[in-house]
């Protein structure tokens, strides 16, 4: 990854439609946060603790601005002139980092707002990560002072600021050495930071900047992924998430930085029950649907990771020059051991490793030992070592396979690598010799980096970096973030349709508000059925013909209209289940069955539900054939609206075989959710069977989510249920459907 140090201002954000005035005031608050020429520690003290570290840090690291402490006990910490207020300090300061006892902080505010400083970086505890009334109110007056003065203020409950182009330490911690480099970090939790930021130091990573946002009172994570996007000299930025506050914003800022090719690498916590709980408690955060959460990122490019050496890896991987043309890897290791460890892996990890195309094996042939093995894996032996010919042969015929894309060069454990040896020589011309495909070292294991000594002889040219090879540790994550990088390759590829599809999506207003009425006529009420595909047709969905009848001559007479047989189904505002109140009769064959099903539908329901108002008996076709699909949308507390479909039956009652995606799809999102489901095979014609007409699926989910926005307000939830779909060419119609309004009319 080529980086380019810059000045600090932001670029235009293009991708956050913003004004010119938001992005001045904006850029003015994170250059007084990162590029502060006084700074002025809230709390200074001689004594061990966060302040005494903070301090210390910021005058060790090489900051050349002014420091200043603020207490009324000391004339001076660190050789730093103290005042006893912040309005004390002569011509104010940039950035205030707080560090006092939590009931005195609002106080301190009141001193930054007269002081006219540029940013507050509060890092004390005992706000709305509590239980109690009272810190949930500190908290909530810090967001009120932000908004009422425009001094924009992070955390609290933090561990402050790395900034390296400033030479800025203003964080706790053991950060003696913090390189400069392409990387930005986000992190809702200060102690995950330290894991992210410190033991990749000893692998060369270099950082632009670590920002620990806590309870994020003000500025919340996504503020500081935009400022981090819109850096010129940062390239890729890792985060460590317990809740997205602002999906909207989040939708923005992934926007922006898809737009700018720079990868958001997301730890996103609150998977498990548990996982929510904590979350919850550690900021005080509402917490949402992870499945959501997880469509979201899913859709925008934001590459999600699970772990935190997994994070490693993909940070690392990200230093890529360039982005994989295709998903074909192959990987080259000395052992037959590590060559089946490598390919059972890659198989559970989804990674393809293509079989060689049969020019490539001829190449190979005559290049391995016989002991070894021709195939990917690729089973150099131990020879290679000593042999440069075979390291060459080898990773010439990797690179020149027109299935191969990605070409991994394994290691037992981590190492540099000598580029005085014959492996490291020919290792060195591989990136220039063939610019169109990716070179990575991945080692088995992960652990400290060996010097690139071989045998008894000290190493030449020891290094981890040439011409944009990244250096992975640990063969799973390894492997994981190379399938990271490749599906976001991916991505980028067809990214361009995507934006053109939620460009073209829009509401139609007219349409809206047709639709917003029958839900209002509804009175809080589920819309029944007929009202329901009323409304779906407005949108274009296509439903099952059906009549209303009030008594059984109509009954009858709607029934000879559709033709036989027909389904009789209650109409009840009070019923929803109408299965469950015996209100539902299929396959009715004849008029006299359909006489005798009027009065016995009407029968159940009035025993069902003494108290129910009934509209009558829906006399509707009978559809035959076509799998049964089940189509829907949810209302998330946090993320809004979002679409669910999946196979019926079995599918999703035991397998909860079901695709999520949010709001609106395009094209390519819905038939990427279609691909998703573990059923898929089912509609793309298994066993002999005849396709499914997916393209009927497709549009019917684009235009569905479309529905799910404008109504998003006035719904909380819609269950289609079945979707039949028919072969190819002969569409798909909706059976049933039940849709529910949101309380006191709004989701």
């Amino acid at each position: 990854m080529t980086t380019t140090p810059q000045a600090p201002e932001g670029g235009a954000a293009t991708g956050l439609q913003v004004t010119g005035n938001e992005q001045e005031r904006f850029t003015r608050s994170m250059t007084a946060l990162f590029h502060p020429k006084r700074v002025a520690i809230v709390g200074a003290t001689p004594r061990p603790g966060f302040a005494f570290n903070i301090h210390r840090l910021l005058l060790n690291n090489g900051y050349e601005g002014e420091v200043f402490g603020v207490t009324p006990r000391h004339q001076e910490v660190l050789g730093c002139p103290c005042y006893p207020t912040l309005d004390a300090i002569p011509g104010s300061v940039d950035l205030a980092m707080v560090v006092v006892p939590s009931t005195l902080v609002l106080d301190v505010l009141g001193q930054a707002e007269r002081a006219g400083v540029g940013a507050v970086n509060i890092i004390t505890s005992g706000f709305g990560e509590q239980s109690d009334d009272e810190a949930h109110q500190r908290q909530e007056q810090i967001r009120a002072f932000a908004r009422r003065t425009g001094i924009r203020v992070v955390g609290p409950n933090c561990l402050g600021i790395i900034s390296t182009p400033a030479k800025m330490v203003a964080k706790s911690g053991a950060y003696a050495n913090v390189r400069r480099g392409p990387i930005g970090i986000v992190f809702q939790s200060g102690l995950l930071a330290y894991s992210a930021v410190i033991p990749p130091l000893e692998r060369e990573f270099g950082y632009t900047y670590v920002v620990t946002t806590g309870n994020e009172a003000d500025l919340d994570a996504t503020d500081f992924m935009r400022y981090c996007v819109e850096d010129d000299e940062t390239q890729v930025v890792g985060c460590f998430i317990e809740q997205f506050r602002d999906p909207q914003k989040l939708l923005r800022v992934a926007e922006m930085a898809a737009e700018r090719r720079k990868p958001l690498v997301v730890l996103k916590v609150g998977r498990s029950d548990a996982g929510k709980r904590a979350a919850q408690a550690h900021t005080g955060s509402l917490v949402g649907s992870d499945a959501i959460a997880d469509a979201i990122m899913r859709q925008y490019g934001i590459v999600r990771v699970y772990n935190l050496d997994e994070m490693i890896e993909t940070l690392a991987v990200f230093h890529a020059k360039r982005l994989p043309n295709g998903p074909g890897v192959g990987t080259i290791f000395v052992s037959g051991g590590a060559c089946g460890l490598v390919a059972d892996l890659s198989q559970d990890l989804g990674v393809s490793l293509p079989a060689l195309a049969p020019e490539t094996v001829a190449k190979l042939m005559p290049v391995i030992p016989e002991y070894g093995t021709v195939g990917n894996p690729l089973d150099t032996t131990g020879q290679a070592a000593t042999q440069p010919e075979i390291m060459e042969g080898s990773l010439v015929a990797m690179a020149e396979d027109p299935n191969i894309h990605t070409v991994i060069y394994g290691q037992a454990y981590p190492s540099r690598v000598d580029l005085t040896t014959p492996v490291g020589e020919v290792l060195r011309t591989m990136p220039e010799r063939y610019p169109d495909k990716n070179f990575f070292i991945m080692s088995l294991v992960t652990g400290r980096v060996q010097d690139g000594r071989r045998y008894d002889q000290d190493p030449v040219e020891p290094t981890m970096k040439w011409d944009g090879v990244p250096f992975l540790q640990g063969v799973e994550n390894g492997l994981r973030a190379v399938r990271s990088l490749i599906r976001y390759a991916d991505f980028q590829r067809t990214r361009a349709q995507s934006v053109v599809g939620r460009q073209q999506s829009g509401a139609d207003s007219a349409r809206a508000e047709q639709a917003r009425a029958l839900v209002a006529a509804a009175n809080g009420k589920p819309l029944v059925e007929r009202t329901a595909k009323d409304l779906l047709t407005l949108y274009g969905i296509p439903v099952t013909r059906e009549r209303l009848a009030t008594n059984a001559d109509e009954a009858a007479r709607a029934a000879r209209e559709i033709g036989y047989p027909v389904a009789l189904k209650i109409e009840s505002p009070d019923i929803a289940h109408k299965t469950e109140a015996g209100g539902v009769l299929l396959n009715v064959a004849d008029e006299g069955a359909v006489r005798v099903g009027f009065e016995t539908v009407i029968a159940n329901a009035w025993k069902y539900n003494p108290e129910a108002q009934l509209g009558g008996v829906l006399v509707q076709e009978m559809v035959t054939g076509g799998r049964e699909l089940i189509l829907g949308m949810t209302q998330d507390p946090v993320y809004g609206p979002a679409v669910a479909v999946g196979l019926g039956g079995i599918f999703v009652e035991v397998l909860k075989d079901v695709a999520l995606g949010v709001p609106p799809l395009t094209e390519h999102d819905s038939r990427a959710m279609l691909a998703r489901l573990r059923g898929a095979a089912i509609l793309e014609g298994a066993r002999g069977a005849a396709p499914a007409d997916t393209d009927a699926v497709v549009n019917i989910l684009g235009t569905f989510s479309q529905l799910c926005l404008d109504l998003r307000d006035v719904i909380s939830e819609i269950d289609i249920n079945p979707l039949l779909v028919f072969d190819r060419g002969m569409g798909a119609r909706v059976v049933d459907c039940l849709i529910v309004p949101g309380t006191n009319g709004a989701a």
